[in-house]
This record gives C-alpha cells, structure tokens and sequence, in this order.
C-alpha cells in the first residue's frame, strides 16, 4: 500500500512538469509555423509586386515600341513629301542613341532597305523565273567568294515549277529525302530566316550574304544611293567591284539625283549595261528598329515599312528581335 502510494505521488508531481514541456514544444513549433508561413507570403507578396511592376514596365515599353514605330512612319511620308530623292544625307538615316523617356530610355534607326539586292526579284508575281536577275544574283555571290550555283537553289526554291536547274538547284526530290522531309516553298521568300530551308544556305553563307541582300515582297529596283559596291557591281553588268568602289567614293558627301547622273560617274565600259529599270534614286522598304528599355525590361523590336505613295507608310511585318 505505501508503495502503491508513493508512486501516485511521483505520477503526480511529474505529470504537470511532463505537460508544461508539451505546451511549450508546441508553442515553439507553432510560432515556427506562423513565421515560416508569414515569410511564404511576403515573399509571394513581393514576387507578385515585381510581376505586377514587370507587366506595367512592359506595357509602357510596347506604347513606346509602337509610338515609335509610328513616328518612323510620319516621318518617311514626310520625306516623301518633301523629296523624291532618297540617300544617305537624310536626316531619318541617322540612327537615334537610347535618350531617357519617363521611367526609362528608348532608341532606334530607320535602315533603308533598297539599296540592298532583293532575293525575291529572281522570280516574278506569277512564280516565273527571271533570268537577268538570276545572274545579276549570282555576280554577287560571285563577289562575295560563295558558289553561283546556290543561286539556282534558291530560284527553285522560288518559282513554280519543278524544274531542277543545274547545276546546285533543288527542289522536291531533293527536299523530301531530309528528315523530317519537307518541300520546295515554290514561293517568294518570307523573310531572312526562310533561308535556312533551301539547300546549301548554312549560317555561314547567310552570314555572308547580310549585309549585301533583302527580302522584300514584291520585286524592287536597286537604289544607287544606298547600295554597296558589290550590289552595283551585281546589277550593272561589265561593271567591277573596283569600279564600283570608285563610283561610290563620287557620292560620298553627296548624292546622284537621277539615274542619268549615276550613269555619268560610271566607266564607258560599263555605260551600257545600265539597265533603268533595275535601278532608282527613290526607296520603297525601310526596317524600323526600336529598343525600349523600362525597369526590368528590355524590348527590341523591327518593322518593315512599305512606302510607295505620299500615304502614311504600310507596315508589312511588325516583330520582336
């Protein structure tokens, strides 16, 4: 009995102890808890204030993007107005460095675009090749140390029929063995990327051909004010690159304000492989590219615009770079 008694007793002492303990492990592990899940919502809190800032920083990048892009477009109907004549002198060609704007910094240039070799001339609206342009093309990849006959791929990659042009030309039979196999576009193309696709353009070769071609969706004539010895030397036939050069150096500072003036300044071998038709003084195709900075975020954009009357010039494609 008194052992019984005793052992009641200790029960009894240690039991409130034993329960104090359990209380304060649970209020411990419980105030552990509330912090930790107090810092999971500040944390979410701040990571939806900065998603928040994010997508208000972009909006007001695109405004600016597309702002831009419109004053671009004012600006050539403007020249247009003004002028018939378009060359290197002209303000809209001077390329405008990042400048602070509200809450961040946009910039941009206007590049003109005809006065590059335009890869879709090879075949005309109704899918049929042109000869003279063929080889206007492959005097420049000549030029540019890359083989003509990637010339004859992409004018089958371009026109309609299913003719393989020899040599270097490709089209269905060809395409269809690659894997995964694909077609000949039989179109004009896109845009620069479409090249990847035709037979023999590796990064290189398209690396190569940049600075010196464009894709335009109609056929255009070369502006002689603009273009690049070697493009002159592609699209005037009896023509060097030497010569080119020099013709180039004449409107350096200045300008030809016809195609009778561009014909002066050439050689009289080269005189009468002038072809009129094939050259201008005027550019149709710009791409206006425009980086907008706001915040976290960075926005690079381009777009090709078409001007061909005194209305506000076309945007053909509009895209993130």
């Amino acid at each position: 009995m008194r052992t019984s008694s005793r052992i009641r007793s200790k029960t009894a002492v240690h039991s409130p102890t034993r329960q104090r303990g359990i209380a304060i492990l649970t209020a411990v592990a419980l105030a552990a808890l509330v912090a930790a899940l107090a810092a999971w919502i500040a944390w979410r809190q701040g990571l939806w204030f900065r998603q928040l800032e994010n997508q208000f920083d972009q909006a007001e990048a695109m405004g600016v993007v597309r702002a831009s892009v419109n004053l671009a477009r004012l600006t050539l109907k403007d020249d247009f107005r003004n002028n018939q004549v378009d060359h290197m002198l002209e303000p809209w060609n001077i390329p405008i460095p990042a400048i602070p704007v509200e809450n961040g910094r946009v910039g941009g240039r206007v590049l003109e675009q005809n006065g590059r070799y335009n890869l879709n001339n090879l075949v005309s609206d109704n899918g049929q090749a042109n000869d003279a342009e063929i080889a206007a093309c492959k005097r420049l990849f000549t030029e540019l140390s890359l083989s003509p006959d990637l010339v004859n791929a992409l004018a089958d990659w371009e026109d309609a029929d299913s003719d393989t042009r020899s040599p270097g030309g490709a089209e269905d039979n060809e395409y269809l063995q690659a894997s995964p196999p694909y077609r000949a576009a039989n179109q004009r193309l896109t845009d620069m990327g479409s090249l990847t696709r035709v037979k023999g353009f590796t990064p290189e070769v398209i690396n190569t051909i940049t600075p010196f071609v464009t894709v335009l969706p109609a056929v255009t004539p070369v502006n002689v004010n603009f273009a690049e010895a070697e493009v002159l030397a592609a699209v005037v036939p009896g023509l060097s690159v030497t010569d080119a050069q020099a013709v180039v150096a004449k409107r350096a500072g200045s300008y030809f304000a016809d195609i009778s003036q561009f014909t002066k300044a050439l050689p009289d071998t080269a005189k009468a492989g002038v072809i009129s038709a094939a050259l201008s003084v005027q550019s149709q195709y710009f791409i206006n590219e425009v980086d907008a900075h706001f915040g976290r975020v960075t926005l690079r954009y381009a777009a090709l615009l078409e001007r061909k009357t005194s209305d506000i010039p076309r945007i053909v494609w509009f895209r993130r770079e």
